[in-house]
């Protein structure tokens, strides 16, 4: 009987070690930054919310990759973006532009890295841009994603609510 108990004792431990460091990993992939989940049609994604200058002007630069089901969004309460570049990049993405009305208005996909900082090109943002999601390259398409689908998120940061609500 103490051996059945030892050794449940033992799994039970295993299994609580083995959890607990597949959070700390997935936790390691997120930056650190306010996260809000993000509602594409029936989809939620993990996205990490830029809103400070500092947080738009890093992104997603230096990171070697972006875990499936996660993005980032870049919110802009009162300006548009004027466009978004590259620079620092390390694999591609798709950059979905949604407007002030919670619709998608532009899909750039399979935008890849820039081979040098003497190629940075500059991708133009829509007229009337409230947000921007950078997903990993191809998601857009595998989700099925098309201009005037709306996309739902609500998160504080900074004392401040961004929103695109149903």
């Amino acid at each position: 009987m103490t051996s059945i108990w030892t050794l449940s004792l033992v799994v039970a431990l295993s299994l609580m070690i083995t959890i607990n460091c597949n959070l700390m990993e997935n936790d390691h992939d997120i930056s650190g930054m306010d996260t809000t989940n993000l509602k594409l049609g029936e989809t939620i994604i993990l996205a990490e919310v830029a809103f400070t200058p500092e947080e738009k002007s890093k992104g997603l630069s230096g990171r070697k990759s972006l875990r499936n089901g996660s993005g980032m969004l870049f919110y802009y309460s009162e300006s548009s973006p004027s466009g978004f570049w590259m620079k620092g990049m390390l694999f591609a993405i798709d950059i979905i532009w949604i407007g002030k009305d919670c619709r998608i208005i532009k899909i750039d996909a399979g935008i890849p890295p820039p081979s040098s900082l003497n190629q940075l090109e500059i991708y133009p943002a829509p007229e009337l841009t409230g947000s921007v999601l950078e997903l990993n390259s191809g998601q857009a398409s595998s989700l099925g994603l098309k201009i005037g689908d709306l996309v739902f998120y609500e998160t504080t940061k900074m004392g401040k609510t961004l929103f695109c609500t149903e």
